[in-house]
Parts: C-alpha cells; structure tokens; sequence
C-alpha cells in the first residue's frame, strides 16, 4: 500500500503543476484569441508541456492505481489542490495572492479527504467490474458532459466556471474507474479495446471541460469542486463495480461523517471566496480586452 500512496501524491505533483500552467494558458487564450481559444491552446508549447506534466501524473496515477485500491488512490490525489492554488498564487502575483481564509479552506478540503481516508481504511476488490456497469457509468459521465457544455455556451449563464468543473470532476473520477479496468483486463482483447474507447472518450470530455472552465473564471472557481468530486466519484462507484469496501462500525462511520463534514465545508468557503475572485477576473478580463480593439470590435 505504501507504494500506491508515493505513486499517488507523485501523480497529485505532477497533475498540480500541469493544472496551473494549463488555466494561465487557457485564461491568455480566451482572451487574446476569441471563440478559436481551444484550436489554438493546441498550438502552444507551453500548454503542450503542461500536457506532458498530465501525462506523467497520469503515468503515476496508473501505476498507484496496480498497487492498490481505487477508494485509496483517488482521495490522494487532492493532495494536488493545495499544491496547485499554492503555485496558482505564485505564478499569477499580479492578481494577489490566496487570503489566509482560503488557504484555510483548501487545508480543510485536504484534511477532510485525509480524514475520511484514514476511518475508511479500504479494502482492495477486484481487478476489474463487469463490463456492462462500466459501459453504464461511462455514459453517464458523457450525459453530464454533454449537459454541462450545453448549458454553459451561453456567456451570460452564471457559476459558468463552478458547472463546468463539476462536470470535469465527474469525468476525471469515471476516468480513474476506466483506467483501473483498463489495466486489470487482457491487453489484447474485445474488452481492452472497449474500455479503451470508453476512457479516451471520458477523458477527452473532462479534459475539454476543465479547459473551459479555467477559461471562464479563476482557478479557485472551478478547481476545487472538481478536486473533491474525482476522488468522491471514484469512493462511491468503487464498491459496486469493484467490491471494494469500507470499514464499518461506529467509530470508523464517525470518522468518515467528520472527513466528509469538514470536507464540505472547506469546498463551501472556498466557492465563497470565488465568487470574489471572480468579480476580480472579471474586471480584468475587461481591461485586457479593452487593450484588443480588434477584439473588442468582435
């Protein structure tokens, strides 16, 4: 179990650094290139790079994944939340930086998942689920995408930024649950290739969301929902498709009830504090295009 636990705050690292290079991108873009901001992120080396990042947390969330269960890799990967609002601050020094109120709330996201963590103590299941249940959550998952990206074309919808992530969220989660099939089924089979289809797919639409959510507002808007529900995703699904399972008792339930109260209520002041943060991003997003006549004029 050790292994799984340095390989997945390895992968947390790794998805931090990745996340922040790729909001700073995605933010510049929306703003300098228009409604072609997707098709031309492409085009950066930086953003390519901050793929390379993903990809290696994504390397290392695969392996963690092999060594052990899916309720024990995927709340450690929150560990990157705290990682990536740290780096956030730091690269973006021209706005501010975090208030201790959010640092306390991003601390108390990751305690709260710590927590929870430790009385779950979860059991390992099998190596892979039935692949019917899998083809159902993976549709699920493109249904919510599907919907989130509806819903939020509109520019005037508000908490654009808030749904966007949580449909990220929910992909990101079902991804972990794709790839941990993935690598429990034959390599060369009917099944591996399904489950191929049905990760790329998954992953592709979070992938996509989570870009136009770091494009619709601030990191903090977005970045810790989707934090808590991949793993919480991850948590809920893996004991009826894998048969993993959690400790029971009274202590242990307790415990688990005061991870997830504390949890809640760090994702509750930190969506506080982004609805200032967004108010900021909004008036300089105006500034910055003000300096575009030519955007501007479009």
């Amino acid at each position: 179990m050790l292994s799984a636990v340095l390989l997945a705050l390895g992968g947390a690292c790794a998805f931090a650094v990745s996340t922040v290079v790729q909001h700073r991108t995605a933010t510049d873009s929306a703003v300098t290139d228009g409604g072609r901001w997707l098709v031309r992120l492409a085009r950066r080396p930086v953003w390519l790079a901050a793929q390379v990042a993903g990809g290696i947390g994504v390397a290392l969330h695969a392996a963690a994944l092999r060594s052990g269960p899916v309720a024990l890799v995927q709340p450690l990967l929150a560990a990157g939340l705290v990682i990536a609002l740290g780096l956030g601050a730091w690269a973006d020094r021209r706005h501010g930086r975090l208030d201790p109120r959010q640092w306390r709330a991003a601390l108390a996201v990751v305690v709260g998942l710590a927590s929870f963590l430790l009385a779950a103590r979860p059991s390992a299941g099998a190596a892979t689920a039935p692949g019917a249940g899998m083809a159902v959550v993976a549709g699920g998952a493109l249904l919510v995408a599907g919907g989130a990206a509806l819903w939020t074309r509109p520019p005037r919808r508000p908490q654009r930024a808030l749904v966007r992530g949580v449909s990220a969220g929910v992909c990101f989660g079902v991804t972990g649950l794709l790839l941990k099939q993935l690598l429990g089924v034959p390599l060369l089979s009917w099944s591996a290739a399904g489950t191929a289809a049905e990760l790329a797919a998954v992953a592709v639409a979070g992938i996509a969301l989570s870009q136009a959510a770091f494009a619709a507002g601030p990191l903090v808007a977005s970045l810790p929902v989707t934090t808590v529900l991949e793993p919480a995703i991850g948590v809920l699904l893996a004991g009826p498709l894998f048969g993993e399972s959690l400790l029971t008792g009274t202590g242990p339930r307790l415990g688990q009830l005061a991870g997830a109260v504390l949890l809640g209520a760090g994702l509750v002041a930190l969506s506080r504090r982004a609805a200032v943060a967004t108010e900021h991003a909004e008036v300089a997003a105006f500034e910055r295009r003000s300096a575009h006549p030519a955007m501007a004029a479009s």
